[in-house]
């Protein structure tokens, strides 16, 4: 294989943050779908695709789900759309697939 093509198959790393959907009923179709997207993000995790998430929340006081932080490990910020939009959290309306930020990451060695 030659250099240009090994480089171009290595793994990067991405940060995603996402907000929920703003109606009324996102937070219910949230929790709706949680156990699924959970069981989905433990056996991404697991593959080494999904580095870390976790909620983003409207405060620590109130602990309302609003959003997700993702870091992932994948080959191309169109990998990581196409996990996004196969996730139950996206399936299920909760997510907000116009919303979606994905930045290119590089975690600090120290």
């Amino acid at each position: 294989m030659s250099t240009s093509a090994a480089e171009g198959s290595k793994k990067k790393t991405f940060v995603v943050i996402i907000d929920d959907h703003k109606d009324a009923e996102a937070l219910n179709r949230r929790l709706s779908v949680r156990q699924m997207h959970l069981a989905e993000a433990t056996s991404r995790r697991k593959g080494g695709f999904l580095v870390s998430g976790g909620a983003i929340l409207d405060s620590h006081a109130s602990g309302k789900m609003i959003g997700s932080a993702l870091i992932c490990s994948a080959e191309s910020e169109e990998q990581v759309v196409q996990m996004l939009m196969s996730d139950p959290y996206t399936v299920g309306k909760a997510w907000d697939m116009d919303s979606v930020r994905i930045y290119p990451y590089v975690e600090a060695d120290f």
